[in-house]
């Protein structure tokens, strides 16, 4: 068996920095010494290959030499402190060599190294008997199965230092055997229908004319693996390389201080890529080493932002407010409303807030119009936050705490402080007594492995304290008492202005609005018919709207391009007990004309709508007229252009006859052109067919010549992805 590399011993060594990160590489206290190497991780703690004294019963040494046999043994690790090692199973024990072993992910299968065969006597091991090979056992109940021998294991060659893949069917490991680029060499075996494929050498790009030992597949997918070959820093130099579209990677030799002028061998990353454990024999004797991930502490330093919370409101006034009962109101979504065209307000935490500029009945206090509506997210700075006094008294404790830094995503970080007069300490919190007046910047460092690569990354802010002598007759500095935070310290900031949405109705554009009452707006779509409807409509027709941004359906009565002529009708919708009604702004449809299809991107058309009365049907028919074609060409060459778009097709009447009537004639009608449409080759599935009826009129229905207008077919288009809303509409 190769000769391995290992840990022991009471010392604490710490090597240099590559690149942004430092490898903090230590020995493994071990109390007992032995030869021990080829370490992987196991729940809470690892297994090691190990030549050592065994205080169990189970105990097998060389015959001529006297000295114990290697044997797999488990060790448990936690906060980077080893317990006592352990055999790791009296079933995989036997009279020989037990060698380095790889688990699969759920640690229920094991693949290890072993000699051959089991002689009546250890001194008959040797030759054929000494070849090593591989071996694999289940865990059952609690029990390991009978080691089950690797099927291409030789007397030949040595087949040894297995590497499993995660999900127990990809098998790598080293060997002798023909094929190989020369000395030890990497090869592949693979799972396939309960069976292992024949073993093939990995590429040369892996493979040397030295030799490559000890793989071992990380919890990411990469391979590390070790290799003497030429250009490394000594002996065994530790490589990794991963698997990028079928094939491996050239090997890059790790960093010092992993790899140096001795053996480095057997690396076993942990989960999240921070710790590793390894092999080496730089003490002199194979020892087990722990390496940490972490990069330089207190690098970058920026000082402290004060989260700012304060905000200056603005309304612009209206003359409907001179002729009508109504009030400029902010409603500042954390229960605060304040009666008044500008408003200066601090909001005590952080959160998301639902301000309003409203015009409200002063008679009633209801909401008569919303100016403008605006979701304020209020987030702290990105930064590691010191919370502590800004001033403080020699000799007296102090604390600091983290808990108010603002790092989303970071999760498990480790903190790290440094005070400002020398001391160093780690924690979330730190508990000083400075000893001589001054001002000391403070630090705080927050370490964290932020995404699935191991990245670390860290982040540091301080803040300065000013520390005053505890016996001079003077108060402690305070701060000018502006605005307090939510922990009750005070600030003093500049108040900022409120970000507008720019999707809403500013109240600059409301001259040229159209004004209606909002009855309700809903997601499911109610019948003109619901009996909630029937006093209102004794007043004024219900106009139904479908918004297809928001998937919502608004119901709303009155239509004027004067706010004070609503008045009336909203004073009529709260007196039949529509308490939640307001006065609402109509955006004007997005339409398109006919000669711009061809020339209007997927982007440009999104949402539009073709509004057209060259669709022609017979009176009281769904038969489509034959002038009808060239506009449908037109439609089909369109939706032949843009394969990502979609089309509904809404069918309108005029108010002649029954609301049920006009709904199922013009359902029939939108029906009718999505069929003439896919006649001419257009998927279906790309075609919705609605019918409004009469409800959504665009003119008078007093008139002939309005009535034309309202007997029309408007066609939508949408990029697919947003057509469940008028599948729920058309039904």
């Amino acid at each position: 068996m190769l000769k391995a590399i290992p840990i022991a011993a009471l010392c604490l060594c710490t090597y240099s920095v590559w690149a942004q990160e430092i490898h903090e590489v230590t020995m493994v206290d071990l109390a007992i010494p032995g030869e021990d190497y080829a370490p992987i991780w196991l729940d809470s703690g690892f297994v090691m290959v190990s030549v050592r004294e065994s205080s169990s019963a189970i105990d097998f040494r060389d015959a001529e030499s006297g000295k114990p046999l290697s044997d797999l043994y488990w060790v448990p690790f936690a906060k980077e402190r080893a317990g006592q090692p352990v055999l790791f199973s009296s079933m995989l024990t036997t009279p020989v060599n037990e060698g380095p072993a790889s688990f699969d992910r759920s640690g229920s299968t094991i693949c290890y190294t072993r000699n051959l065969v089991l002689p009546k006597k250890l001194s008959n091991l040797k030759g054929a008997a000494a070849q090593l090979g591989l071996f694999m056992s289940s865990l059952n109940d609690g029990q390991w199965s009978e080691p089950i021998p690797f099927p291409f294991n030789s007397a030949k060659y040595g087949v040894m230092h297995p590497a499993l893949s995660a999900d127990g069917r990809t098998l790598i490991f080293a060997s002798n055997m023909t094929g190989g680029a020369g000395g030890m060499d990497l090869f592949r075996s693979l799972l396939k229908d309960g069976s292992w494929s024949v073993p093939e050498p990995l590429a040369n790009t892996l493979n040397s004319t030295a030799n490559e030992v000890y793989p071992q597949f990380q919890p990411d997918g990469s391979l590390i693996f070790a290799s003497d070959r030429e250009g490394g820093k000594g002996k065994l130099d530790l490589y990794r390389t991963e698997l990028h579209e079928g094939k491996w990677t050239r090997p890059e030799a790790l960093p010092e201080p992993i790899n140096g002028p001795a053996n480095d061998h057997g690396y076993s990353s942990s989960a999240d890529g921070r710790r590793a454990l390894f092999a080496s024999d730089r003490t002199g004797t194979d020892r087990i080493h722990h390496s940490v991930r972490t990069i330089p502490k207190f690098r970058e330093c920026t000082p402290q932002q004060p989260n700012n919370y304060c905000y200056h409101f603005t309304s612009k006034p209206l003359a409907v407010t001179a002729a009508l009962p109504l009030d400029h109101v902010w409603d500042l979504g954390d229960g605060t409303r304040i009666n008044s065209l500008t408003v200066d307000h601090c909001y005590t935490e952080p959160g998301n807030y639902h301000v309003r500029s409203l015009l409200v009945d002063r008679r009633t206090g209801q909401t008569f119009h919303t100016l403008v509506s605006h979701e304020l997210e209020l987030r702290d700075h990105f930064q590691a936050f010191v919370a502590a006094p800004d001033t403080v008294r020699t000799g007296r404790s102090v604390e600091f705490h983290s808990d108010l830094s603002n790092l989303p995503g970071w999760v498990s970080s480790e903190y790290h402080w440094d005070l400002g007069d020398g001391t160093l300490t780690k924690g979330p919190s730190a508990v000083h007594q400075f000893k001589t007046a001054g001002t000391y910047e403070v630090r705080l460092d927050a370490l964290a492995v932020v995404d699935a690569s191991g990245t670390i990354q860290n982040k540091c802010n301080t803040k300065p304290i000013v520390v005053i002598d505890r016996f001079k007759e003077h108060e402690d500095m305070a701060v000018a008492a502006v605005y307090q935070d939510a922990l009750g310290r005070s600030h003093e900031f500049n108040y900022q202005e409120l970000p507008f949405d720019a999707s809403e109705i500013r109240m600059d554009q409301l001259d040229d609005a159209t004004f209606a009452v909002q009855l309700f707006a809903t997601r499911e779509r109610m019948s003109l018919d619901d009996p909630r409807f029937a006093e209102i409509k004794r007043f004024y027709p219900v106009i139904e709207r479908f918004d297809p941004v928001t998937s919502t359906y608004i119901y709303l009565v009155g239509e004027a391009k004067s706010m004070e002529e609503m008045y009336v009708v909203y004073k009529k919708v709260k007196d039949l007990q529509f308490m939640d009604a307001e006065v609402f702004a109509l955006e004007e449809e997005k339409l398109i004309d006919l000669s711009q299809l061809d020339l209007a991107s997927l982007e440009e058309l999104n949402n539009k709508k073709l509004r057209t009365n060259a669709i022609h049907f017979a009176y009281k028919s769904a038969a489509l007229d034959s002038t009808s074609s060239p506009v449908l060409e037109q439609i089909d060459h369109l939706l032949k252009q843009h394969k990502e778009l979609m089309l509904v097709i809404e069918a309108h009447t005029d108010a002649i006859g029954g609301t049920a009537y006009n709904v199922d004639l013009s359902q029939a009608r939108a029906q009718t052109v999505v069929e003439q449409l896919a006649s001419r080759g257009v998927d279906s599935e790309r075609l919705i067919a609605v019918g409004h009826g009469k409800n959504q009129p665009i003119a008078t229905n007093k008139t002939e010549q309005g009535r034309a207008q309202n007997r029309r077919v408007e066609f939508r288009m949408i990029v697919k992805g947003e057509e469940q809303a008028f599948q729920q509409k058309a039904r």
